[in-house]
């Protein structure tokens, strides 16, 4: 049996990132209005498991404790800090969406009739 100490630095350093909020991100050019955008996306596309400003919180919280890969991306483009920050988002809660659109409420089974 081997471990792969790669990994676990890996997993070291991004609990120490996620340790140390950096909020300074939020002072780029665009990054608001770039997590407002995900944000109402997010709550119309998912609105059952999280409304939108739920989910502008959630993206906020994101940015600020996964910083570095943030600013990699929007290095890379508004485009690519809108696509990656959706992603991070739809990760964290898929999960709860898929098992509550599946579920069918009491008076939907019933036909209304109580």
């Amino acid at each position: 049996m081997s471990i792969n100490l790669i990994d676990i630095k890996a997993t070291e350093a991004e609990t120490a990132e996620a340790a140390h909020a950096d909020w300074t991100l939020f002072t780029e050019g665009g990054v608001k209005e770039i997590v407002q955008t995900v944000a109402r996306s997010f709550g119309r596309d998912y609105g059952l498991t999280l409304e939108a400003e739920d989910a502008y919180q959630e993206a906020q919280i994101i940015l600020a404790t996964r910083h570095r890969q943030a600013r990699a991306a929007l290095a890379q483009g508004n485009g690519v800090l809108h696509r990656w920050l959706h992603q991070r988002l739809r990760d964290r809660f898929l999960t709860e969406a898929k098992r509550r659109t599946s579920h069918a409420s009491y008076e939907a089974l019933t036909g209304g009739v109580a």
